[in-house]
């Protein structure tokens, strides 16, 4: 049977917890503890059923008895005299003073949890598998953050600085927050890199963030980097020099937006791309549909058909649908998003406004033809 996303995060999250305090340090001897206290649990069980004798009457225990029995000392209580024999003796000393150790290394190990912060940061971020790293906190890893956990993917973080003001933010969205200098080792191991799927090295130096890189390239060849760099031509030279194919410049990135904000053009968002020796730009934009508006009645395939765009989703009486079929009507109350040429955007925001327009439009700011 194929386990769902959800039901695998939710066994994620009730067996992380328990995985990441085993995983604390000094890890190997509590669970060598536990182990040799186990022991002597079974031990003292089969000991008090061979070897108890009542002082008084001479009658010996049952299984459940003897089970009942240690379970009682344990807490440093007996509902059974004293011993004559040597063996169920030991029993009686063996079990409380176990029980004791155990406890007490339990106390301490989750006192460490609660106060040693980073530690238990570090040990729940080696549970996790085919996650994303994210090296940097700041406004442009936060939106990236955010857009990764939008796509349903899980995240560590790895802060230098302990001081940032987004670790906590992020820790009680129960994000792995783990403080230390990404470019090191060790630091990349308790994020357990051998196991992610990517990693994103987005902070604001260019140099460290190749440095990070190249350190998680050494480590694991076949990881994705996805690398983000300010300086254009650096980008370039990485992309070619050190096979990291998806190193982007924020310029790059930003300037198709800007340049096409700059405009009188309803916009939401533009990708620049190239073919050959031409440059191409992608622009996308959502609109509200206003019952006045002459597109409500419309089917998706005659809004594509009629204004050359492509009809990318649609939210419809609160259901979201991507790519919607040709024979879905646009209802009032709707919005789409549609990719088309500023020209095009132009004419549809004339019809009807632009999501982010759709306050003017209440307030009688935005005009529209009918």
């Amino acid at each position: 049977m194929q386990i769902t996303p959800n039901v695998r995060r939710i066994t994620n999250r009730l067996s992380r917890p328990v995985l990441a305090f085993f995983r604390m340090p000094g890890s190997r001897g509590f669970g060598a503890l536990i182990f040799t206290f186990l022991m002597i649990f079974v031990g003292a069980v089969v000991d008090l059923k061979l070897n108890y004798r009542d002082p008084g009457t001479g009658a010996g225990l049952d299984w459940v008895s003897s089970v009942y029995t240690v379970f009682m000392l344990l807490v440093f209580e007996s509902p059974l005299p004293f011993p004559k024999a040597g063996l169920a003796r030991l029993a009686f000393f063996l079990v409380p003073i176990s029980g004791f150790l155990v406890l007490g290394q339990g106390i301490f190990r989750l006192g460490n949890t609660l106060l040693k912060r980073d530690l238990w940061e570090a040990a729940m971020a080696s549970t996790y598998n085919d996650h994303i790293i994210i090296c940097g906190l700041g406004r442009i890893s936060q939106r990236v953050i955010e857009r990764v956990r939008d796509l349903d993917h899980e995240v560590v973080v790895i802060e230098s600085d302990p001081d940032n003001e987004y670790i906590e933010h992020f820790r009680n969205q129960k994000i792995p927050v783990i403080i230390g200098d990404a470019h090191k080792p060790e630091i990349l191991a308790q994020a357990n890199i051998q196991d992610a799927e990517s990693i994103v090295p987005c902070t604001s130096d260019d140099m460290t963030n190749l440095s990070i890189a190249l350190e998680a390239r050494r480590m694991v060849p076949e990881l994705k980097i996805v690398l983000r760099m300010a300086d254009t031509r650096l980008a370039e030279n990485v992309r070619t020099g050190f096979d990291i194919h998806t190193a982007f410049s924020i310029p790059d990135i930003a300037a198709p937006a800007f340049a096409a904000a700059s405009t009188k053009a309803p916009l939401d968002h533009a990708i620049a791309f190239d073919v050959g020796q031409n440059r191409n730009l992608i622009t996308i934009t959502e609109f509200n549909l206003v019952p006045e508006s002459s597109l409500v009645g419309c089917t998706v395939g005659q809004l594509e058909d009629e204004f050359e765009v492509a009809v990318l989703a649609l939210s419809r009486k609160g259901e979201f649908q991507l790519h919607p079929r040709d024979e879905v009507m646009l209802l009032a109350g709707c919005s789409f998003v549609v990719s088309a040429t500023i020209e095009t955007l132009n004419k549809l925001a004339q019809l009807t406004p632009p999501t982010r327009e759709y306050e003017h439009y209440l307030k009688g700011q935005w005009h529209i033809k009918t």
